[in-house]
């Protein structure tokens, strides 16, 4: 009863509806005049390419005349002179001993083809000790100070072999190491980029044709043996190769 009264008091206000009669039909003329016309928009394109195309050149231009300051500066850098440029070619190839040092056994096949081949006027043996047992506490943090040497140490492995022994227990322990160098004297001072812990440590050159030297040195490339100049038990070892 409601919905009624309330349709028949609209038809008062607004009148009688009239429904759509026909069908809406597209004017194509009149679309036509409110689209913007193809000639307008190739000018509008060409003016905006005008004004960007200046743009891009004159970054190309600058990208060319702008001056390369990191490579003027790299090659104002002076190259490192490397120690080992200058010397003969040997019978020892330390890269031979050492793929024999790794993938085969140290006392049969590496130490023989080492002493077969070692040229004592190329080459020369050293022997290293921490020079201040004292201060080593911990194993495991002296056998840090042995890493981060060699981990630092990066330039002459090509040209260099050597096995540092930690020995000993925690606050009585001791570092050293036999050292093989493709030089005379002594190689960390020839360049700065060798100067790594080098100070903490002694440095003494041996005879290879010594009493007990290939003992010494077959000692400390195989971690086996009596040690008996050191005077503590073998702990651990680290390679430098």
């Amino acid at each position: 009863m409601s919905v009624l009264f309330h349709l028949e008091a609209r038809s008062k206000v607004l009148g009688e509806a009239k429904f759509c009669e026909k069908m809406a039909q597209f004017d194509a003329k009149k679309f036509a005049e409110g689209q913007p016309k193809k000639d307008t928009l190739r000018k509008e394109k060409g003016s905006r390419e005008e004004t960007q195309k200046p743009q891009a050149e004159w970054k190309e231009e600058k990208k060319a005349a702008a001056p390369d300051k990191c490579g003027e500066a790299l090659a104002a850098v002076p190259k490192a002179k490397d120690p080992f440029t200058h010397l003969p070619k040997s019978t020892l190839v330390l890269h031979e001993f050492k793929r024999k040092y790794s993938k085969e056994d140290t006392l049969s096949v590496a130490l023989p083809y080492f002493w077969e081949h070692f040229d004592k006027d190329s080459w020369s043996l050293w022997f290293a000790e921490y020079r201040f047992p004292e201060e080593l506490t911990q194993t495991f943090v002296s056998c840090n100070l042995i890493t981060g040497m060699f981990q630092r140490l990066d330039k002459p492995w090509k040209n260099a072999f050597t096995s540092v022994i930690l020995f000993g227990t925690n606050n009585s322990s001791s570092i050293s190491g036999v050292w093989v160098f493709w030089v005379q004297e002594q190689a960390f001072p020839l360049s700065p980029d060798w100067q790594v812990d080098y100070e903490s440590y002694t440095e003494k050159k041996l005879d290879p044709g010594s009493e007990g030297m290939q003992t010494l040195v077959q000692e400390y490339f195989s971690w086996e043996g009596a040690f008996q100049h050191v005077g503590k038990a073998f702990n651990q070892g680290k390679i430098f190769m």
